[in-house]
């Protein structure tokens, strides 16, 4: 057959080939092969058949094998049925399938060739060109430092030039100047001593025992008031003046005269009410009068234990469309039915202070519906609602911006309330816990699951949280603020993790906590912000600790520090601190037993210092001399320091004349003298305690009460030898007096202590026998 079609027409070739007859041909063999049929003629016409019902479209070379049976490759191959056909003409040709593979090849193989290439080229080109950016950055150096070297040499001649011309200049001023600076000293030092003679006559008459009921030491005279001042003042300066008067005083001021009435009456004013001074006397009428008043204007209103108000009073307080502070605490009248009033009323409330009330779980729901933008909520001791009102407060709109939550008190709260607040309040920053006796880990855990945004953190009196809380508040890494105090489980395990992931934090009250020791301060060295720290109480802590925290980089940035009966602190610690606080401007180490006198010697060097508290120390009068040389001191307490005499006391208030609070109580060698130099030099003293002076007489008050008028709060108890004459000095020279502590006198009678009640807000007194224990 094949040398029959060898030869064959081109046209009947190429038509076997359009008509697939060795398709055909192979489907049949294949068919035969496999499948083996007892009549083979039979098989193949009907398979033929099939091919001319269906066409040669559906034809596949094992079309003719049943499913089960079909071989997984072909049988016949295409060479085998072309060299039949004798079509291998067209089989020896590469099929399309080699030349795509062939294609392929080459193509890869030229490719990787050009790669190879290209990366050559880029290697050498990059080469040349770190080359050339080497050469050129030395270049550059080169250059510029060439550039600064000639204008430094510039500057330095220019410089050289200035200074003479400065030093010309300065040479022909300074005479000049130094001249009208001294004619200011003198005209001040005159001043001075003028004053200072006219006080030093007038206790000179007293110790002759001359009468000055009717004499004004002070040169000023005693006619009536005047307004010679403010009618030249402008009115922006008197309304900042009267903007620092207490709603009491603006009255009193209203009745001097006409102009001063006008002035009181600016709206500036009555923006901000405050009732809670005059607490005793304010009623329904006086909040309805003066609410009405300044209604369209007020915003800012404090009732603060006001307890005569009723429903009428509230209802008031609603008209006030524009009240964005309200404080409430203390008010028995506060309950659902007021606090509804204030809800449907003051809207825009951002600060809402209802501490010791008497509000439920329907005042929450009502605070979540109706302010929307309330930031600050105060709660604390309200002991009447439950873990559901946190729950409607934290579902509501209220609670979607409250930034600011007191819940000091509120042990009714469990688990299930915290985790209600968290849900909702998420952008909580501040949260005080504060007196919560059975505050436990699990509720802080709670709330800090949520609330990844807290600041300051506040929990004094939660003596059963652990370290695990301070973990958790720390994990938040936002952590500003934190105070703990009476509590025995927390240990410096908490403060290595505060130390590390809270970078900010820039205030930590620390007290009574037993188990911090020195490692707490070491890891809080990291603390590159922290300014007010207070360990009082903490024993173990020593000097090595406070070492380590002021010289860490926190150290120059520290105002506050307090190490009140840290008994290993000793004079070490005051050295370091000495050398590296240049920003304290605050500082207690009461009874701390191993601080001499030469550590203090070294506080009065420490020339940031405003406040120091050294109660207990061991400071006698040279330590006391020695805190002279800090002219800045403005509060300064001496209690218990019992080396300390007049002759100290005298040398200390003739350089710290602008001290206004000082603490002599228990200085028991202090007499008439040492305060007649107090008084004398420090006239701008507005506290003073002398409690357990028992050598202070009367001449002493009458020392204070003829300079000191800006005197506010005197504490004599157990000063046995003062007497009522020491009342009506105080009754007529210290006007501005408003708490008075006469306990333990027996000099002093009732009758005269009732008539200082009169004049001074606040006198406590009785004439028992002075304790064993006041000392």
């Amino acid at each position: 057959m094949a040398a029959s079609l060898k030869g064959i027409d081109p046209e009947l070739k190429k038509y076997l080939r359009i008509n697939r007859l060795p398709d055909v041909y192979e489907a049949l063999l294949t068919g035969l092969a496999v499948m083996c049929p007892d009549d083979p003629k039979a098989f193949i016409v009907k398979c033929l058949r099939h091919i001319q019902k269906y066409g040669l479209r559906c034809l596949q070379w094992d079309m003719f094998v049943e499913e089960e049976m079909r071989p997984r490759r072909r049988v016949i191959t295409e060479s085998n049925l072309d060299y039949i056909f004798n079509l291998d003409d067209y089989s020896l040709q590469p099929t399309p399938e080699m030349y795509a593979k062939a294609f392929s090849f080459y193509n890869s193989r030229l490719r990787s060739m050009c790669f190879h290439g290209w990366m050559q080229f880029h290697l050498v080109k990059k080469q040349k060109r770190m080359d050339m950016e080497r050469k050129w950055c030395e270049a550059v150096t080169h250059y510029a430092h060439r550039l600064m070297r000639l204008a430094l040499n510039e500057w330095t001649q220019w410089m050289n030039f200035r200074k003479g011309v400065q030093s010309m200049a300065y040479n022909k001023i300074q005479r000049v100047f130094f001249c009208a600076i001294a004619k200011v000293i003198f005209d001040n030092w005159h001043e001075e001593t003028t004053k200072a003679r006219r006080t030093r006559e007038y206790f000179e008459r007293l110790e002759r025992g001359e009468n000055m009921e009717e004499e004004d030491p002070t040169g000023r005279g005693l006619g009536d008031a005047r307004d010679d001042i403010s009618a030249n003042m402008p009115r922006s300066v008197a309304l900042k003046i009267f903007s620092y008067v207490d709603i009491d005083d603006l009255a009193r001021c209203a009745q001097v005269c006409r102009s001063w009435k006008i002035l009181t009456q600016s709206h500036s004013l009555w923006t901000r009410l405050d009732l809670s001074i005059v607490r005793g006397s304010v009623t329904d009428h006086v909040v309805k009068t003066l609410l009405t008043k300044c209604r369209p204007y007020i915003v800012h209103l404090n009732l603060r234990g006001c307890l005569r108000l009723s429903r009428a009073a509230f209802v008031t307080i609603s008209e006030c469309r524009n009240l964005q502070d309200l404080n409430l605490s203390e008010c028995s009248a506060v309950n659902d039915s007021s606090m509804k009033l204030v809800c449907e009323g003051c809207t825009i409330l951002l600060y809402l202070n209802i501490s010791h009330t008497n509000i439920t779980d329907a005042t929450l729901r009502l605070i979540s519906k109706s302010m929307e933008n309330l930031q600050y909520l105060s709660l604390a001791f309200c002991k009447r609602f439950t873990d559901k009102g946190l729950q409607y407060l934290a579902m509501g709109k209220g609670g979607a911006k409250l930034q600011w939550l007191d819940m000091s008190g509120c042990t009714q709260i469990s688990v299930i309330g915290f985790e209600n607040l968290a849900t909702g309040c998420t952008s909580l920053r501040s949260v005080i816990l504060n007196e919560f006796q059975n505050l436990s880990d699990d509720r802080i855990i709670a709330l800090t699951e949520t609330c990844k945004n807290l600041t300051y953190v506040s929990v004094l009196g939660s003596p059963y949280i652990s370290d695990e809380s301070l973990k958790k508040v720390a994990a938040t890494r936002k952590l500003r603020m934190l105070k703990i105090d009476s509590n025995q489980k927390i240990t410096d395990v908490s403060f290595k993790m505060i130390g590390r992931m809270c970078p900010d934090l820039y205030h930590l009250y620390l007290t009574d906590c037993q188990k911090i020791t020195d490692m707490t301060l070491k890891s809080l060295s990291s603390c590159k912000n922290l300014t007010v720290l207070n360990l009082a109480d903490c024993v173990r802590i020593s000097d090595n600790g406070v070492k380590s925290i002021v010289e860490s980089s926190c150290g120059p940035k520290l105002k506050e520090l307090n190490l009140t009966n840290c008994i290993r602190v000793g004079d070490i610690a005051l050295v370091h601190i000495h050398k590296r606080c240049m920003s304290l401007t605050y500082l207690s180490v009461c009874f701390c037993e191993h601080i001499s006198e030469a550590g203090i010697e070294l506080l009065g060097q420490t020339t940031s210092l405003v406040c120091l508290d050294i109660s207990g120390c061991r400071c006698a009068d040279q330590g006391l001399s020695a805190l002279g040389n800090n002219p800045r001191f403005r509060d300064v307490c001496l209690s218990d320091c019992n080396g300390i005499s007049d002759l100290g006391l005298q040398k200390f208030s003739q350089q710290c004349k602008d001290v206004e609070r000082l603490d002599l109580s228990f200085c028991q060698l202090v007499t008439d003298a040492a305060i007649k130099n107090l008084a004398f030099c420090c006239r701008m003293l507005t506290v003073l305690n002398l409690a357990g002076c028992k050598l202070l007489t009367d001449l002493s008050i009458q020392y204070l009460s003829g300079v000191c008028h800006y005197m506010t709060n005197l504490d004599l108890s157990g000063c046995v030898l003062i007497t009522d004459k020491a009342l009506r000095y105080l009754r007529k020279g210290c006007k501005k007096m408003k708490m008075l502590l006469l306990l333990y006198c027996k000099g002093i009678s009732k009758q005269a202590a009732q008539k200082c009640m009169r004049q001074i807000p606040f006198v406590q007194w009785n004439d028992d026998e002075v304790p064993a224990d006041f000392c």
